[in-house]
């Protein structure tokens, strides 16, 4: 194996790098910031658009990215010379849209210098200063020095800044602010304006005997602070030159009074906490399992999601690990005022929490940052960062040290923090059933539960598993306790008014917060989604809701799962909670217009027919099903070919199955029945004879409701089909009559040709309760075949040439059907119909079986079956395996056989086929043990 260089980097200076102890030339100025600000990251992942902003701000050229893949390249071959182009990515991983460093503290100073930090906070104050030492031997100047400015380098510096001051303070505190001030000397040019530190470095010249000194650097700092801006010496510095002049040289000790404190900021558990034992089991796991233990565990859900009470339990559960305290606070990320809390203030209550002065709290942010980094170091300190808005929120207030535990809690994800810093995710959805019943029960107690089971169920109902829902009928109830639960279960179905405790608490107000945060295009789709069926939605259909682009629907819809207004259940797919689902209508009714919401309705139900009807014109081709026009704003979505369009279906399905009712609720019975006729090739290929049934009685009734004379004739028709794949043959039969005499009636000849081959498969099939009739069957194909040819339907006529020549082989007549199915099979490649092209094969193997050729027969059905597989038609592989039985135990293969029809029942139990079941079953019976 090739022995890899030894590299080490510098970031604290002007950065460098060697290799085997040689220095590297970094290249271009470009080049050299690339690396510098991955050195500052310390091996986090740094993002394309954060190496955009700091090579060039808001200039950047369109080639930007190709110039940073470039100069990443040149880095790489300058790291590694000798290795292989595909091992070139040992110390430069590239992650996603970005690049991350990969370092440790022997090969980079940034992190040797955060290692001995860590260090000298755990040690005695003696040996805390021989350490800071150590550790400042690795400074040589600003960070990054000589490229510019940038946040992550001014972080860095800041860090510095807090350690040399930290390092002062130790010094003072043992006598031996003389080993200090070499660094003080060092540091304070690198940050001239800063008060503290220069406060620090007077109070160790003082205690080191160079008073003189002292009094320059106060003269100093003083004009600087008055000619550059303006401002007189603060607190810090005027106490110190006071200190100074009285020879105190006493300044860096701690005052007199101050302990530090083990704070204990938890908020109280729940007594009667419930429910949520898997979750709690997971997130214990991932704290105390075997393996490396996470330092930080989210928590996020939706409103209401009781978010906060199972992290304050899981707190509670833990706080004995964590033995130097715990910190909280609520950072009111989705307060209703809209003002969250800053992680200046959090830092603040924090650091005073940990025994810090307020007047020793730095103003800036990082620096606070890393004094409270600083604070932690060494600790085992749990924090609990409740209800954030954002990452951006939360990563100022994160400890430095993995033996401290976070446990963040937000509506929002915060996917970046997972990715950047390990965190581990944990999403709360509503609790199931049981555990809804067991929340309400330790809050009413067992005995009242139990004497009205039917009230607690109805309660349980009405709160969807919310368990903010649940607290609150739990707490009316307690409140209440000789009002019986069948009242305040009556009084919840008056909506969300009984969810409510006051204006501020309760369900309606923990939606409100969320939603007073959404854009106003936001807010609009979050009303008018409320009207939306079910069970779930995507980003194209809210373009259509919308009438916008799906990319503003999928950056509002984003918006929208941010505030967790909608769960994005799975990937692209959003799903609202029935509680939210009722306030988003109440907020409807109140802000939108009865057309705005009609018109919305009706691009929804639109965009589903039409992108529907273009799957299903890509599976079946030939089909004559014309609509009209959609509605201005409406996009369908298009399928690029028939596995993306079975994709689509089996995705949509329900929504699609529910939105014909929608469509009958809302007065649109032609999309109805449109919907419903749509459907029915998907539906029959996947068995799904239960919904083909309702979803065409229920368009029928529709289209006979609305007089609507073409969807009279197509929904009866789709009825029939359906009967028929059951298996009742008069049902079937009795409906094709009826339909032909509404065509008749209508003027419709063009539908007549479907309903007469409908006729000739039902007569000819031999159902349970229809006996054969060969001879009609064969008169309505070829009536069927010449109607199909006046309207040039090429499918259908194929079809009809194989029903007829299943009648011809059915009479002996083998030549005549082998010659029509040789047509049919012509007719179906030309208009490349894998189905129907299967079909012929089956018909092709039944005349071979008859004739004894059952070789050929087990060929031609081997064929058959795989081009239904390819055509995704399910059910009709059922009689492809009942044929094929029928082969096998020709061919003496009872075992064969048997497989063969056991598949085909299972297959026939699965859709519901009971006239097929019954058939299979007998067979099965008959053949030997």
């Amino acid at each position: 194996m090739q022995q890899v260089p030894a590299v080490r980097f510098g970031v604290l200076g002007p950065v460098r790098a060697w290799r085997s102890g040689e220095e590297l030339d970094l290249g271009p100025r470009q080049q050299r910031l690339i690396l510098a600000i991955m050195l500052a990251r310390t091996g986090n992942w740094v993002s394309m658009d954060e190496l955009i902003q700091l090579l060039w701000a808001e200039d950047a050229p369109p080639s930007a990215v190709n110039v940073i893949h470039r100069h990443v390249g040149q880095l790489r071959r300058l790291l590694q010379p000798t290795l292989p182009a595909r091992a070139a990515g040992r110390w430069l991983i590239r992650e996603g849209a970005g690049y991350r460093l990969k370092v440790t503290a022997a090969s980079a100073d940034l992190l040797e210098f955060r290692e001995r930090v860590r260090q000298a906070a755990g040690q005695d104050d003696a040996d805390a200063v021989a350490t800071y030492g150590k550790a400042f031997e690795l400074w040589r100047g600003p960070c990054a020095d000589g490229l510019g400015p940038g946040p992550v380098f001014t972080a860095v510096d800041n860090e510095v800044v807090a350690a040399a001051n930290d390092m002062a303070k130790v010094a003072l505190r043992c006598g031996r602010g003389q080993d200090a001030l070499p660094v003080l000397r060092r540091i304070v040019p690198s940050d001239p304006l800063n008060e503290r530190l220069h406060a620090r470095l007077m109070a160790v010249l003082a205690a080191s005997g160079h008073q003189a000194e002292a009094l320059n650097v106060y003269q100093a700092i003083t004009e600087r602070l008055a000619g550059d801006l303006g401002i007189d010496p603060g607190s810090d510095l005027r106490s110190a030159h006071a200190q100074v002049l009285r020879q105190d040289h006493e300044v860096g000790e701690p005052r007199a009074g101050l302990a530090v404190v083990r704070p204990a900021q938890l908020p109280l558990d729940l007594p009667s906490f419930g429910g949520r034992q898997a979750e709690l089991t997971r997130m214990r796991d991932a704290v105390l399992g075997e393996g490396t233990p996470v330092p930080i565990v989210t928590v996020d859900g939706m409103p209401g999601a009781g978010k906060t009470t199972i992290a304050v339990h899981l707190a509670h559960d833990l706080v004995e690990r964590y033995p130097d305290g715990q910190l909280y606070v609520n950072l009111r990320g989705f307060d209703p005022s809209g003002l969250a809390v800053e992680p200046t203030a959090a830092l603040l209550g924090f650091l005073t929490a940990l025994g810090v002065p307020g007047e020793l709290v730095p103003p800036d942010l990082s620096a606070q940052s890393a004094l409270f980094r600083s604070h932690l170091a060494g600790k085992r300190m749990l924090v609990l960062l409740d209800n954030a808005r954002d990452i951006d929120q939360v990563l100022p207030l994160l400890p430095g040290e993995s033996s401290c535990l976070v446990i963040v809690t937000s509506r929002d994800r915060l996917v970046g923090l997972i990715a950047t810093e390990g965190a581990r995710p944990f999403t709360l959805n509503p609790v199931p059933v049981d555990e809804a019943r067991e929340i309400l029960e330790l809050r009413l107690g067992a005995l009242r539960s139990r004497e009205q089971p039917e009230a607690v169920d109805q309660m349980v109902a009405v709160c969807q598993g919310l368990p903010l829902a649940l607290a609150i009928v739990a707490a009316r109830a307690e409140t209440y306790p000789d009002v019986p639960l069948s009242e305040i279960a009556a009084e919840l179905m008056s909506g969300l008014d009984a969810l409510s405790l006051d204006s501020e608490r309760g369900v309606r107000a923990v939606f409100s917060w969320s939603y007073q945060a959404l854009s106003p295009m936001a807010a609009r789709l979050f009303r008018l989604l409320s009207y939306h069926w079910g069970p779930d939605t995507a980003a194209p259909a809210c373009a259509s809701l919308l009438a916008v682009s799906v990319r503003e629907a999928q950056a509002t819809i984003a918006e929208l799962s941010r505030t967790r207004l909608v769960t994005e259940h799975v990937p692209g797919r959003f799903l609202l909670h029935d509680l939210v689902r009722a306030y988003g209508m109440e907020l409807s009714q109140e802000l939108d217009s009865p057309s705005e919401r009609a018109e919305a309705v009706h691009r929804m139900l639109a965009h589903y027919l039409h992108s529907a009807h273009a799957a299903n014109l890509m599976i079946v081709p030939h089909q004559l099903t014309e609509l009209e026009p959609a509605p201005h704003g409406v996009i369908p979505e298009p399928c690029r070919d028939v596995a993306a369009a079975y994709r689509w279906l089996t995705i949509e399905y329900r929504v699609l199955l529910m939105g014909i009712g929608q469509a009958i609720e809302s007065g649109h019975a032609r999309i109805a029945w449109q919907l419903a006729v749509t459907l029915y090739t998907f539906q029959h290929h996947n068995g799904l004879l239960r919904d083909w049934a309702a979803a065409s009685q229920a368009a029928v009734t529709a289209a006979d409701e609305a007089g609507d004379g073409l969807g009279r004739v197509r929904a009866r028709r789709s009825l029939a089909g359906a009967y028929f794949m059951f298996g009742d043959g008069q049902t079937a039969l009795k409906l094709l009559h009826e339909t032909q005499a509404l065509i008749d009636e209508l003027g419709l000849p063009g539908e007549s040709a479907f309903v007469s081959r409908g006729i000739a498969e039902t007569l000819g099939e031999g159902l349970p309760n229809l006996p054969q009739d060969n001879p009609a069957a064969m008169r309505y194909f070829r009536l069927a075949i010449t109607q199909y040819r006046e309207i040039g339907h090429v499918q259908g006529i194929a079809y009809c040439m194989e029903g007829l020549a299943k009648c011809h082989a059915l009479q002996g007549e083998y030549a005549q059907a082998v010659e029509l199915l040789n047509e049919a099979l012509e007719l179906h490649r030309s208009i490349s119909d894998s189905v129907g092209e299967g079909y012929v094969f089956v018909r092709l193997a039944d005349i071979d079986l008859r004739m004894g050729n059952l070789d050929n027969a087990v060929t031609r059905l081997d064929q058959a079956i795989a081009l239904h597989v390819r055509g995704r038609h399910r059910f009709m592989t059922i009689e492809d395996l009942e044929l094929l039985g029928d082969v096998r135990l020709a061919r003496d293969e009872p075992d064969a056989a048997r497989a063969a029809w056991t598949q085909a029942l299972d297959l026939c139990t699965e859709f519901g086929a009971t006239a097929k079941v019954t058939t299979l079953q007998s067979r099965l019976a008959q053949l030997p043990a």
